[in-house]
């Protein structure tokens, strides 16, 4: 059996943080495989879980946590192989001869070269909020029917970077109300973070409820 999570910082490993997904797939001692990426986008999610199914890493009775993130979001091959360094996050992918640079509102600041600074700028310009949330819906419809067909179980969580278009699932907004549970305003800390695989366990494991 295996678990997979599907989503950005909020589930990452970054600042060494033992994720509530990982901690998910051990507490039922399955496998796991970890799709959650600083500053990425749900496009980078559906790629690789799509990947991951057509690869058969992901297969009939697995398991996958989606924590969409917000919608303007996306991901461009860069030619440069420099990367964004940092000794606690990654923020680009290496992809052949190059990498996969990842979009954000913020992405010009962690950019290695003039033309990812000039892309960056340009995808904050070329956006639209409306168009966003129509190639949204259409994409996750598009994957949940291949989970669908393929007997693969999705579980939404939601948090702060779902709230405008939100699939209703285990809500973890909440935790962030708490500073004793928080990294920052935006992440949780390894405290928040084993409370948020604690509500998630409770709802994969029906029988915990009558405990």
């Amino acid at each position: 059996m295996n678990l997979a999570v599907g989503g950005c910082s909020f589930s990452d490993y970054r600042y060494d943080i033992y994720p509530y997904g990982r901690q998910v797939a051990d507490h039922f001692g399955w496998d796991y495989f970890h799709a959650a990426a600083c500053a990425g986008s749900n496009h980078r999610i559906w790629r690789v879980l799509t990947k991951a199914i057509m690869d058969k890493d992901l297969v009939s009775g697995d398991t996958i946590l989606l924590q969409y993130t917000i919608l303007d979001r996306k991901e461009v091959w860069s030619p440069d192989p420099k990367r964004f360094y940092s000794p606690y996050e990654e923020l680009d992918d290496y992809w052949k001869s190059g990498k996969l640079f990842r979009l954000t509102a913020h992405s010009a600041e962690y950019s290695q070269n003039v033309h990812e600074k000039q892309y960056s700028n340009l995808h904050n310009r070329f956006t639209n909020y409306e168009y966003n949330q129509e190639v949204f819906i259409t994409q996750h419809t598009a994957f949940q029917a291949l989970c669908d067909i393929n007997n693969i179980k999705c579980v939404h969580i939601n948090t702060q970077y779902d709230a405008d278009h939100r699939i209703a699932g285990v809500n973890l907004e909440s935790i962030l109300n708490d500073v004793l549970l928080r990294m920052d305003s935006g992440h949780m800390n390894q405290r928040g973070h084993t409370l948020a695989a604690s509500r998630i366990i409770k709802h994969l494991d029906p029988a915990i409820d009558s405990n």
